[in-house]
């Protein structure tokens, strides 16, 4: 199972990484032939193609981490408290929005009850990623399955370069800017250094990610 998922993760990140090159040869090394009204459109945009290629690995590696725990048929209560409230809160919708008439709350905890009392469980395969998958969020979820989460200052992300949550933090409000329609400041635009310096940082992400699942399955610290 380990060498299944080490494999399909490595598989994912490879056919993103030939994109993301791909991307960078298009636009920027000047293989077609485009207007400079086209360049600037064109390059703005691969922002937002670099953010949709990291949140759908993001969505993939996080639902390959949760069919490899699904595959090991392990009980409910034997999962880290961690996973256990990641499936309650998405089970019950209740935890947020507490019903308030009597017969909405004895349903709510007959079901909470069968749901404890079952042996046989299935992590649902949702994740989260509020369509704005930068520091505080990844770490969310790597916490929701008791994943090492990423220090502010993490290796080459650290003085005298921009820590990793301040590198995120930019690519996410440079992505949001181009896909929300604004305006990017004239420090902002969007050539290929700055392509270059988010797309190392997703690969750099990527391999981390797959390298904290790895180690996860092989320390076991999805169970109790």
């Amino acid at each position: 199972m380990y060498d299944d998922l080490d494999f399909a993760l490595q598989e994912i990140i490879e056919e993103r990484v030939s994109i993301l090159f791909e991307i960078e040869k298009a636009i920027f090394t000047r293989r077609y032939s485009f207007s400079s009204k086209h360049q600037d459109i064109f390059s703005t945009q691969s922002i937002s193609m670099l953010y949709s290629i990291w949140e759908s690995f993001v969505q993939k590696s996080f639902n390959l981490y949760i069919d490899e725990l699904n595959e090991r048929n392990i009980k409910f209560h034997d999962f880290c408290d961690e996973i256990v409230v990641h499936c309650m809160e998405i089970h019950f919708k209740q935890f947020r929005d507490y019903p308030t008439t009597p017969n909405k709350k004895i349903k709510f905890f007959g079901t909470l009850k069968e749901f404890h009392s079952s042996d046989t469980f299935l992590i649902p395969r949702v994740v989260n990623t509020e369509s704005n998958v930068g520091f505080h969020v990844l770490n969310r979820l790597l916490k929701s399955f008791s994943l090492e989460p990423f220090p502010e200052h993490w290796e080459k992300y650290t003085h005298p370069n921009s820590n990793l949550k301040e590198s995120m933090r930019l690519f996410l409000r440079l992505r949001n800017t181009v896909a929300h329609g604004g305006d990017l400041v004239s420090e902002d635009k969007i050539d290929q250094h700055l392509y270059v310096r988010f797309k190392e940082m997703v690969i750099d992400l990527m391999y981390e990610v797959r390298l904290k699942m790895l180690n996860a399955i092989k320390n076991e610290t999805f169970l109790k």
